[in-house]
């Protein structure tokens, strides 16, 4: 490779000019560059959003003229939450007691997750990794307040199957966060376990929402 001093004695006064115009405009795309980015990504995001919306539209048409199972297409609020099949899911690292955080996922027209299926766990472990990883317990909407032992979801549905923390003794209701026990429940991120805790904790939240069918 030439040496640097080569090519500088050969552009000469008008080509330095042009050279030093150039590296400021590299520097400055640089300094813009990550502000740039987020604009992209953002413009690309809500391009794909339009263009699912407008494909799964012509997709629900299709099947109805060729009389074949017409599929469900759903979106979310805005790309703050997380479409999980029917369901939108949305994690918030704001910390608040059980009963506040429920209601501040009531005013979201939501409520406290049900996690019911493997998906929407690894869905919540892959998200908390991106928001922080220190936040990993998250409260759901899961209590056993109304009677000891029984737990159920905040919709007043029993839970079907559980993933209490392998090889614990959880749920175990320990007093040692006060006399009041352990009476809701909150999940692992990282590792998809449930834990139960005083309801007076400060934990971040899992809210949820039906998803809107696209029609």
């Amino acid at each position: 490779m030439l040496p640097l001093s080569v090519f500088s004695g050969a552009l000469g006064i008008r080509g330095h000019t042009v050279l030093f115009v150039f590296i400021s405009l590299l520097v400055s795309l640089a300094a813009g560059s990550a502000e740039g980015l987020e604009s992209h990504l953002q413009l690309r995001l809500d391009l794909l959003k339009k263009s699912y919306s407008k494909l799964c539209s012509e997709f629900t048409n299709l099947a109805h003229n060729c009389s074949v199972p017409v599929p469900n297409c759903y979106e979310c609020p805005d790309d703050k939450w997380l479409l999980v099949g029917d369901q939108c899911l949305l994690l918030e690292t704001d910390r608040n007691g059980w009963l506040k955080s429920s209601k501040k996922c009531e005013e979201k027209g939501a409520h406290l997750a049900i996690l019911t299926t493997t998906e929407q766990h690894e869905v919540v472990e892959k998200e908390g990794r991106m928001l922080s990883g220190f936040y990993t317990f998250y409260w759901m909407g899961l209590t056993d307040i109304e009677k000891e032992g029984e737990w159920k979801w905040v919709d007043n549905s029993t839970v079907k199957n559980t993933r209490w923390k392998v090889g614990s003794s959880e749920p175990d209701n320990n007093l040692s966060g006060g006399k009041e026990g352990e009476d809701c429940a909150v999940v692992d991120s990282h590792t998809q376990s449930w834990y139960d805790v005083p309801c007076s904790y400060l934990y971040p939240r899992i809210c949820q929402m039906d998803a809107k069918l696209l029609k």
